[in-house]
């Protein structure tokens, strides 16, 4: 069984990764739209995209020292599921899609919003 604190890393482990993949496709998206100053929205981005890569390699290496492991195993029956391992006990998840957009977006607001204040 996993402690509060080993789901709380896990779910870290699931979410974070999602974030980048939607500020790297945002920022594609505000690349490609024309806008008239777009660098002021490219340096925020990609500022939110280092410290979402620093928080990955943090959050891998907890995990490693702490012994969890973390398979996506797909999407079964609208859910998407993940198989835990931790310290050699085996859980499965099964998390619905529109949670976890709802999930990825309070960690894009938390990410966007932190040390951004002018």
């Amino acid at each position: 069984m996993l402690s509060s604190e080993d789901l709380e890393l896990v779910m870290r482990f699931i979410y974070v990764p999602m974030v980048r993949k939607v500020l790297v496709r945002d920022m594609e998206r505000i690349e490609s739209a024309g806008f008239k100053f777009h660098e002021p929205y490219f340096a925020l981005m990609e500022k939110t995209l280092n410290k979402v890569g620093m928080d990955i390699r943090d959050i891998k290496k907890e995990m490693s020292k702490s012994g969890i492991s973390v398979y996506h195993q797909g999407l079964v029956s609208e859910k998407c599921k993940y198989l835990v391992i931790c310290r050699g006990y085996r859980e499965e998840m099964n998390l619905f899609p529109h949670l976890m957009k709802n999930e990825v977006l309070k960690y894009m607001t938390q990410y966007l919003t932190q040390d951004n204040e002018m």
